[in-house]
């Protein structure tokens, strides 16, 4: 599906674009998966799902697991990935949702408020006309975390959840995880990617500083796979990348080598299509060898002078 027909399916305008994730959403996730390449799709997944709900979707058209899963990049009768989104599924057995039969027909925001206007609030007459519209097996995702950041709180049905409080989150605007689905070289990788440079920029305001190998261990996917999301990327300008090195060479001293700089661009900024990119000069071993004997020479070769007063004895 491109931009223009997500947007226009899941009805999208401008006023339904902000969505808050959970920062500990990372690493839940690396601790349930055995299937690394899985852990992006289950991100986006929960994201749609939280959106869904956050504004009351399921109330204005139908969408279901396999709707989903199309706007994922996947078929909709895939079935690689149901373990992580059917009933009892992981998802489920992370406490991230529940499924569930009652949704949110619509909300309200007043005096700092959030409220919702669930299928179970009617009468049953009312119930009946909705339900007319649905797949008699149909159910949502109740997205926990955005009611409940902990057990203890959704025990004590304490809102705290990141529709109610947005500490420890990071803002991802709707227009980006779009924008990630309608190109197939970015999809859930990207999105996932780019969700997690946004968070680590909201706590380094002026760019991530973070080594390729650290980077993929802190998203727990393989390092060839975060090096070809990357690329991905910046190639539509999704990411400014800052070199704090003048080339990199293989064999480069340790005590030369710095980590690159990674800021998020607003959706504004983004290319339509791919363009190129500045890339890190890249040295061979036999250059970087001679390089260093160069170096060396013009040290030796320098000479300082000083008074005999100067002396130090």
């Amino acid at each position: 599906m491109n931009y223009e027909e997500i947007e226009k399916y899941l009805c999208f305008n401008e006023q339904e674009t902000n969505i808050y994730v959970p920062n500990e959403i990372f690493k839940d996730l690396q601790n349930n998966f055995k299937k690394t390449n899985h852990i992006p799709v289950a991100y986006c997944y929960y994201y749609l799902i939280s959106w869904l709900y956050r504004y009351a979707k399921y109330g204005s058209f139908n969408i279901d697991n396999k709707k989903i899963k199309e706007i994922l990049g996947y078929h909709q009768d895939s079935k690689g990935i149901d373990y992580i989104i059917k009933k009892n599924g992981i998802l489920d057995l992370m406490d991230y949702t529940i499924t569930t039969k009652d949704f949110p027909i619509s909300w309200t925001f007043e005096d700092g408020l959030l409220k919702f206007d669930m299928l179970s609030d009617f009468d049953d007459d009312m119930q009946k006309t909705i339900k007319e519209t649905k797949s008699r097996k149909f159910t949502i995702k109740f997205p926990v975390k955005a009611f409940h950041r902990t057990k203890e709180s959704e025990d004590d049905n304490y809102e705290d959840g990141t529709f109610f409080e947005i500490d420890n989150t990071h803002l991802v605007p709707f227009e980006v995880f779009m924008f990630c689905m309608s190109k197939k070289e970015i999809g859930c990788t990207g999105f996932y990617l780019w969700s997690y440079l946004k968070m680590q920029n909201q706590i380094y305001e002026k760019g991530y500083d973070v080594p390729y190998n650290q980077l993929a261990i802190e998203l727990g996917i393989p390092k060839m796979t975060m090096v070809d999301s990357l690329k991905a990327l910046r190639q539509y300008n999704m990411v400014n990348v800052i070199h704090n090195q003048e080339y990199f060479c293989v064999i480069l001293d340790d005590n030369k080598r710095k980590a690159n700089t990674y800021i998020t661009n607003e959706f504004e900024l983004f290319n339509e299509t791919p363009k190129e990119y500045e890339k890190m000069k890249v040295v061979e071993a036999r250059e970087y060898i001679d390089l260093m004997k160069e170096e060396k020479k013009k040290m030796k070769m320098e000479k300082v002078n000083i008074t005999v007063d100067e002396l130090p004895y």
